[in-house]
């Protein structure tokens, strides 16, 4: 009987993780129709969206949604170890206001402005942060959906 107890409980078990909706990263080879948040913890402070993966999760696509002109979302990867990070903004509307306003290095230095797309070379190991924003030297509005496509 104790037997049967166990084996009810591992197939529940079994059944329930199958079947829940757990967040997964959407990677390269997926449409991004509809856009996805699916797959990094996700906080939101004040204006900014955060999301934060590890490193060993690229390449991946992840999509996101601004709500008001003000937002800015931050990508924070951890765990680099890599030479080199790739990352394009896309979006549905070409007129979009929006770029990769700069990266945020593991000494909390940083570069930039970049525009939709992004290569940089990695000198240290650690966390990067990739801030997508508006960019305030044009037009357009920045809210709706995107998506940040790292390598």
């Amino acid at each position: 009987m104790m037997i049967f107890k166990y084996f009810l409980l591992s197939v529940f078990s079994f059944a329930s993780c199958a079947l829940s909706d757990t967040p997964k990263l959407e990677h390269e080879n997926s449409t991004f129709e509809p856009f996805q948040r699916r797959g990094a913890f996700r906080t939101v402070e004040g204006n900014k969206i955060i999301r934060m993966v590890d490193a060993s999760q690229l390449p991946f696509t992840i999509g996101e949604e601004f709500t008001n002109e003000n937002q800015q979302f931050i990508l924070v990867i951890k765990n680099v170890k890599k030479s080199s990070i790739s990352a394009t903004i896309s979006t549905n509307d070409k007129n979009r206001n929006l770029r990769i306003n700069q990266i945020i290095l593991p000494d909390n230095s940083s570069d930039g402005p970049f525009s939709k797309t992004m290569k940089y070379k990695i000198s240290k190991k650690g966390i990067y942060k990739i801030v997508v924003g508006k960019n305030l030297m044009a037009e357009g509005k920045l809210t709706g959906n995107f998506n940040l496509s790292v390598e």
